[in-house]
């Protein structure tokens, strides 16, 4: 397996951890974070989202696809900036950059890695 999709198979299980933890404990992740519980159904849907995302990333990972692992990149690297306008806008909490930080990294150490492998 290649560099690029190490990095790209990391991210899947990330996202497929995160996914399950909404999915199934939403507020003991929502309590992590600092941000209130919610008895509606759209954290767990977004973990459905989430894990779903994920074998995406995982089937790509696995067949070494480097088309795919180019979107993700640009995909990954963009999350910051819609993060960092929602929580402008205080739509969001400060604290979900966090997650946009991990998507920003993790697209980073793709793209480095397809660069390193001449395949960007």
């Amino acid at each position: 397996m290649t560099h690029s999709a190490k990095s790209v198979l990391v991210f899947g299980i990330y996202l497929t951890l995160v996914g399950a933890t909404l999915l199934m404990i939403p507020n003991l992740f929502l309590t992590v974070i600092d941000v209130a519980n919610t008895s509606e159904v759209w954290i767990r849907l977004s973990g459905i989202l989430l894990m779903a995302l994920s074998v995406y990333y995982i089937v790509a990972a696995k067949h070494n696809l480097p088309v795919i692992f180019k979107v993700t990149v640009c995909i990954r690297c963009s999350i910051i900036f819609f993060f960092s306008g929602f929580v402008y806008l205080q739509m969001m909490e400060p604290v979900m950059l966090t997650f946009a930080v991990f998507d920003f990294a993790g697209g980073v150490w793709t793209y480095l890695a397809m660069k390193k492998e001449g395949s960007w």
